[in-house]
């Protein structure tokens, strides 16, 4: 039997332990690419390029994590705001890690060159779109309007990786696909609750997915290369994916928190499978 577990590389976050700076990974992560069938390294935060090149070349997949806020720096030519609007969003934002930043955009431009499937999970789907690009509201409760009529999210309310709020997932998207193939048959036969309850497709063949919500800010404009392929109530992009690529996908939410069940564990098994080639 063949055994060969690809290896998926994993850009952790950057924080503060004891006066020196520290990696810092939730176990959630790994456990998440091993209970898909993978093999999980973490990546180490370097200045020296190199050592990402040898990881890239030998490694299968690529996973860029959750974290602080994004260096706003990073994609603030591309909006087309006024400096005084501009000075007022970044006051807004949170303890942004640059060499963490700069670390995560060489690895996914390595990924993206080798042709690894990436999977990019909140600061990750962020910077997979500023990468190419696109923007981010450096605070959504000060810059996202709420369509009149439409459901108000606090996008940050449960910290804790608690189920929050429903998602419409983009019909014809790979993450359409990914979901409803293990959601499908599940709806069909009614052998799996937890499918049920959280994926529901409406008449429109839309999936209804419900996540989790860990996050103050989110893509205000996706990148070129890019398609949305979910949106919450209020309007707020919630994953985006690259058409034509083995897989490049990047969600809002937290999928790790749950990925020992359906429906989010799918989206681990449909990563660690494109991995696999």
């Amino acid at each position: 039997m063949d055994t060969h577990r690809p290896l998926i590389l994993i850009a952790p976050s950057q924080t503060e332990y004891l006066g020196e700076m520290a990696l810092r990974l939730s176990e959630n992560y790994a456990d998440a690419i091993v209970l898909a069938g993978g093999l999980p390294v973490v990546v180490p935060l370097t200045e020296d390029r190199g050592i990402y090149d040898e990881l890239l070349d030998a490694a299968n997949g690529l996973m860029l994590t959750g974290g602080a806020d994004v260096n706003p720096a990073l994609y603030r030519d591309a909006l087309s705001l006024s400096p005084a609007t501009l000075a007022e969003g970044e006051a807004l934002v949170k303890d942004p890690t640059p060499e963490r930043d700069a670390a995560d955009l060489y690895l996914l431009a390595g990924a993206e060159a080798r042709g690894l499937p990436i999977l990019g999970i909140c600061h990750g789907l962020q910077i997979m779109n500023i990468a190419h690009g696109g923007t981010l509201y450096h605070d959504i409760p000060a810059q996202a309007a709420v369509a009149s009529g439409a459901e108000t999210i606090v996008h940050n309310e449960h910290m804790d990786g608690r189920l929050a709020h429903e998602v419409d997932i983009i019909p014809g998207t790979r993450l359409s696909a990914i979901l409803s193939g293990g959601a499908g048959s599940s709806l069909a036969d009614g052998s799996s609750s937890h499918a049920v309850a959280d994926v529901e497709q409406s008449a429109s063949s839309v999936l209804r997915l419900t996540i989790n919500s860990l996050h103050h800010q989110a893509i205000r404009d996706v990148a070129p290369c890019y398609v949305c392929s979910a949106t919450a109530p209020d309007g707020i992009i919630e994953a985006i994916e690259q058409p034509g690529e083995p897989f490049a996908v990047g969600v809002q939410w937290h999928p790790e928190y749950h990925a020992d069940k359906e429906p989010m564990s799918l989206i681990f098994q449909a990563f660690v499978q494109a991995a696999l080639g």
